[in-house]
């Protein structure tokens, strides 16, 4: 997927003014707030925290307080989760009429 990361190797999930754009399958099923809670340096890049600590990619790591990811990360699957049981009762429902009208038992 593509991710688009700032000079500060912050996560966003939308192209703009100043973001490089970084492919990586680190975020793979992941919902947008998950995403952009996060810090990527890509492989070959160096991000030195303010502290002077040297950081060299390839690294992810969560710059937002882990819960509050976690969280949102929960709350979009479940409601994938819900969507895709709608859609499969749905799917049922249709299946059920085609066997009624071919008089299938």
């Amino acid at each position: 997927m593509t991710i688009y990361i700032d000079s500060d190797f912050k996560c966003h999930t939308v192209a703009g003014d100043g973001l490089t754009a970084v492919e990586t399958t680190a975020f793979d099923g992941k919902c947008a707030a998950y995403i952009e809670g996060y810090r990527f340096v890509p492989d070959g890049s160096t991000w030195v925290r303010e502290d002077g600590t040297v950081f060299s990619g390839e690294m992810v790591t969560p710059w937002k307080p882990w819960e509050e990811l976690d969280a949102a990360q929960r709350a979009y699957e479940r409601e994938r989760y819900e969507n895709l049981t709608a859609q499969n009762a749905e799917y049922e429902a249709a299946l059920s009429e085609i066997e009624t009208a071919l008089g299938v038992t």
